[in-house]
Formats: structure tokens, sequence, C-alpha cells
């Protein structure tokens, strides 16, 4: 079997479709998009759900799953991998018009949005907070998380900016815990699995 890397990024449970709507703002729009269904209206969210039936989940399921196609700013881990999955030369690096850093859209990248935690709590207690899972397609895709700074460097963003509880980068084997309440820090391994608050005391954070 080949390399199954991920990043986990853990938020409190009341920002969940906040933060699913981050996630649609760094992405590639799909078409039809997906729908969720609450009590009084109906969520659209231009993402592919992949594995749900008609397009559909419900407000309360205890997991999402979307396939993704997310944006991310060049640098030489991304580079080298689209060039070496579409067979293009030096052209692709031309700087954009506006002199902004070139965005390259990486996908698939599975989205599993688990808002049901307890089952992971060692006493079976109840979780507030929701796990957003980025997951690859496989083993080349494993090692571009592993290198490419600026894929770290999107997910960061987004736990930066809906304050998130932690980041996690699982290497399946072992975790590199880099982001914890509100702080970067200096990568720490960890159990990949365990939650943040495991997480702390074992750190010492």
């Amino acid at each position: 079997m080949g390399l199954d890397y991920s990043f986990r990024l853990y938020f409190n449970k009341a920002q969940i479709w906040d933060v699913l709507q981050g996630v649609v703002e760094i992405g590639q729009p799909h078409h039809p998009p997906a729908h969720i269904l609450f009590p009084n209206r109906v969520l659209e969210i231009p993402l592919d759900a992949w594995v749900a039936h008609s397009n559909e989940f419900h407000w309360d399921d205890p997991e999402l799953q979307f396939a993704t196609v997310l944006n991310f700013a060049e640098d030489e881990p991304l580079w080298e991998y689209v060039t070496e999955r579409d067979h293009r030369g030096e052209e692709y690096r031309s700087p954009p018009d506006d002199g902004s850093p070139r965005m390259i859209s990486i996908g698939y990248i599975y989205l599993y949005i688990y808002q049901d935690l307890s089952g992971r709590h060692p006493l079976n207690l109840p979780v507030d907070l929701v796990l957003f899972e980025f997951g690859t397609t496989g083993t080349r895709m494993s090692i571009l998380f592993e290198y490419s700074m600026s894929i770290r460097s999107r997910f960061t963003e987004l736990l930066r900016r809906f304050h998130g509880v932690c980041g996690v980068f699982d290497r399946e084997l072992e975790g590199e815990v880099f982001w914890f309440h509100d702080h970067l820090l200096t990568p720490q391994l960890c159990d990949p699995w365990a939650l943040p608050e495991q997480i702390a005391q074992d750190l010492d954070l």
C-alpha cells in the first residue's frame, strides 16, 4: 500500500459552516453543488459530494464527505508535482500579469468533516469540536503534502482565520502538531489520532 498522509484541522463545532465556506473560497467551484439540508433551509455548497445520495447531506450527519480541488500559491514542490503530472514545461512558471503569486489547483483532495468525535474520546464523552480532515489520493500527493510549505500555509491560514483549536499533519504512524489555540508551533510529534486535549497533555502545551 502507498502513503496516505493528511492534514487534520480541529475547530469549535459552532464554526463548522464558516470554516466550510472558507474552504469553498480557496477551491474550484463544482456544479452541481452539494446541498446541506437544515430544518428550515437548504445551504448550497459548490463542492463535489462524491459519496452522497443526490448530492445531499443533513446538517447533523456525523460525517460529511467532499472531493475538492483547492488552490495554492506556487512553490517548488507544487510546480514539480504539476509539471510531472501535466507534462508541461517552464512556460507554466511564467509570472501572472498582475504580479501576484501564481495559483496552482490540486485535486482531488478529499475532505472529511467529522461532527461527532465522542467515539475517539477515551471515555466516549461528547467533544465540542469538529474535525476537518484533508486527505490525498495516494503516495505522490502525500509526499507533496509533506514538502509543500504553500499547502501547509494555506491550511494554517484556515486555522488562523477561524481560530482553530489544533492542526496536525498525519503521517499515519505519527502526527506533527503545527498549530495549537491560535499559536503557530515548531512541529512536535504526537499520536495523529489524539484529540486536542490529549495532545496538550502529551506535549505539555
